[in-house]
């Protein structure tokens, strides 16, 4: 196997994961967060394809993908978009990284964020899996802890 196989297979794996617990949320909890926690789980799984979608698929596939960054924190999709956006993002990553050639690991990611200026594609790739990993992270945490917290007011009789 290779690098691009490896990732490829790790991230749709995880996407398609993170999309199974946004299917398991009432659409409503999906943008509810909790004191000093900033991003809802919505959120987080708009901003994680918009990520990959605008690094592997834009910068690496050269899709077309035009990322909004901005928007992907203040947008409001549906849970029947958020689940379509993190399937598309699985099939771009599939496609795009089983189509990159072997050479292209050791050339300079192309159009990284400041702090990654100089780095190789293969870096970025596995700093693409850190950063999703790191929201996902997120997501479950807020995901568990708003299930819970109206688990509790429901026993309570609270709404």
């Amino acid at each position: 196997m290779s690098l691009t196989h490896d990732v490829a297979h790790i991230l749709a794996r995880d996407l398609r994961s993170f999309a199974r617990d946004l299917e398991a949320m009432p659409e409503r909890d999906l943008w509810r967060t909790l004191p000093g926690v900033k991003n809802p789980v919505g959120s987080l799984a708009w901003h994680v394809c918009g990520n990959l979608r605008h690094f592997i698929g834009a910068q690496l596939g050269g899709d077309g993908y035009v990322r909004q960054l901005e928007t992907e924190f203040s947008a409001r999709p549906t849970k029947s978009e958020l689940l379509v956006e993190l399937e598309i993002t699985a099939t771009v990553v599939e496609r795009v990284l089983a189509d990159l050639p072997p050479a292209r690991l050791a050339e300079e990611m192309p159009a990284p964020p400041p702090h990654h200026k100089g780095r190789t594609v293969a870096y970025f790739l596995v700093q693409l899996i850190a950063h999703f990993q790191r929201h996902q992270g997120q997501a479950d945490y807020l995901r568990r802890q708003v299930i819970a917290r109206k688990n509790i007011f429901t026993r309570l009789g609270i709404r």
